[in-house]
């Protein structure tokens, strides 16, 4: 099977190859298109905007059938994000794969606001019907299971880490 390779988790990630659904796709002065990573990909954003193809808050249904989806640093950004999961699902087609990573540890960003963060184990009640293949911790780091701390003056603080999965929809 063909696949896309996910950057920094390339030994990890295996996406199916075909139609891609980049949620988040809006591009920022600090970031690149996302859809590029893909050779079949649709840019999905609450806003419009360089890289999104689709203006749709996806707290509500949107037709379509996807091989992979791709939701990156969007789920801390959703008021109700188990109704953006639930549609995720049914966005996928049986055998479809999806990339999560939302950040566990992060300093509070808008896009418009920020209102969530993630463990990995949230990531199976968020999408129950999804077979994970993996669930880790991202760091400047690396992969990791657990998120390290950090010892500083006296005072321990938490590592920057996003929590990433990917998983299969049977």
């Amino acid at each position: 099977m063909d696949s896309n390779d996910y950057r920094g988790c390339d030994e990890l990630v295996r996406a199916v190859t075909g139609k891609t659904l980049v949620i988040g796709s809006k591009v920022y002065a600090n970031n690149k298109d996302r859809r590029r990573l893909y050779r079949d990909a649709v840019g999905l954003d609450m806003e419009p905007g360089g890289g999104v193809d689709i203006v749709h808050d996806l707290e509500k249904p949107l037709e379509g059938q996807y091989d992979h989806v791709d939701c990156c640093s969007v789920l801390e950004h959703v008021q109700r994000p188990w109704l953006m999961a639930a549609n995720i699902e049914a966005l996928l087609k049986p055998g479809g794969t999806l990339l999560v990573c939302a950040p566990f540890s992060w300093r509070v960003h808008g896009y418009p606001s920020d209102y969530w963060r993630l463990t990995i184990d949230a990531l199976p009640i968020l999408f129950p019907r999804i077979t994970w293949v993996t669930r880790h911790y991202l760091t400047e780091a690396g992969v990791v299971g657990k998120v390290p701390l950090i010892k500083e003056k006296e005072e321990t603080h938490i590592f920057r880490a996003e929590a990433v999965g990917f998983g299969r929809y049977l």
